[in-house]
Parts: structure tokens; C-alpha cells; sequence
């Protein structure tokens, strides 16, 4: 008689499976973070090599991973479809992408950092997508280099990977006292305000 057969897995099943056989070992994670970042980055790297995660503490009995494309536009529809092949997990949310965060964060390259809430934003409608400028930094000791990578990270950290990539359109970084004609806002308030213009432009 012929053999069956066994259909393949695939590496979004395989990812889960590993991911329940080891739930109560990640669910313990500060217990031993070093060597299970580097287990789960290896598992995630077998279907992708641009995905990485976030392991968020324990709420209410539960933690967050956040599965993300490290702002890899190729790999987003990798990101999508293994969120989606996620069992129900009882211990465990699975969030697509790095989300939007309004909580004040301290970014920094070397001796030159910000902190999320004294940095001012304004907005402006783009060919369908939002034009953001940053005003950060002191204009006699503006380094354009490091001033634009700790922008981009502070960006990418308030409004999520998924919109810094898909609806963000020009980007600058100029200095705090820079004039501006729109009303300069801080930081904390990106996500919503950027939400209404984005969803208004998409009507």
C-alpha cells in the first residue's frame, strides 16, 4: 500500500508549535532573557531574517508579544501572515507590528538624547499621506546625522513601524526654535492627531 501523505508544515505552524511546547519557559522570561531573546530571534530568523519582537511585562495575567518587520517594507506581509496563524494563546496577546505609544520615552546617540514629551511635531497633508516634521535639537549644535537617527527612532516609536511605513510622507528634522505656520504640538499627542489627518485623507 502506497504511504500516506503528510502534508507539510508550515513556518508559521512550526513557529507556534515551538512557541506553545515553550510557553511556560517564555512566559517566565526575565527569569532567563538573554538566552531566550537569542532562541526566539533563531526561531523567528527560520522564516524571515528581518523579523524581531518585543516581549511586553505581565498585565492582568498576560503579556504581549509584538511581532515586528524591523522596518523592512519586504518582509510586513511575512509579519502579517504568521500573526495571523496565531493559536489562541490564554497567557499571551500577538500584536502585528510595533504599535503606537503616547508613553514619554528617552531616546539618545552618544551625549546628545531627547525625551519623547519636549519634542514638538507639526503635520501636513501629502498626495494622500502625512508630511511630518520634528523640532528637536538646538540650532548651533545641530548635527544633522545623529538629530535625523534619533528623529527616525522617535518617529518609529510613537506612530508604529506600520505607518512610519505606508502612510508617512516627507520627514524633517530642523531645530526647536525653527518658525513654523502650523501650531507646533508635543510629541505625546502624534498618534491621535496623525490618526485623524491620516483617516480624513483616506476619504
Amino acid at each position: 500500500m502506497p504511504k500516506p501523505i503528510i502534508p507539510k508544515k508550515s513556518p508559521e505552524t512550526r513557529f507556534w508549535e515551538w512557541f506553545q511546547q515553550n510557553d511556560d519557559r517564555l512566559f517566565d522570561f526575565e527569569r532567563n532573557q538573554g538566552p531566550l531573546i537569542e532562541e526566539i530571534a533563531r526561531e523567528l530568523h527560520r522564516i524571515h531574517r528581518s523579523l524581531s519582537f518585543e516581549i511586553s511585562s505581565v498585565q492582568h495575567g498576560k503579556r504581549q508579544i509584538i511581532i515586528s518587520a524591523d522596518g523592512h517594507r519586504d518582509a510586513f506581509p511575512v509579519v502579517v501572515k504568521l500573526g495571523d496563524a496565531a493559536p489562541n494563546l490564554a497567557r499571551w496577546e500577538v500584536i502585528k507590528f510595533r504599535p503606537h505609544r503616547s508613553e514619554p520615552c528617552i531616546i539618545g546617540i552618544g551625549d546628545m538624547s531627547f525625551s519623547s514629551d519636549a519634542v514638538q511635531f507639526t503635520l501636513e497633508p501629502e498626495e494622500g499621506k502625512v508630511g511630518v516634521t520634528l523640532y528637536l535639537g538646538n540650532e548651533a549644535h545641530f548635527d544633522e546625522q545623529v538629530i535625523g537617527h534619533i528623529g527616525f527612532l522617535l518617529l518609529d516609536y510613537t506612530l508604529g513601524e506600520y505607518d512610519v511605513e505606508t502612510l508617512v510622507g516627507s520627514v524633517q528634522f530642523v531645530p526647536q526654535n525653527t518658525p513654523s505656520k502650523e501650531k507646533k504640538r508635543f510629541l505625546p499627542e502624534l498618534p491621535a492627531l496623525f490618526d485623524t489627518l491620516a483617516k480624513s485623507l483616506a476619504n
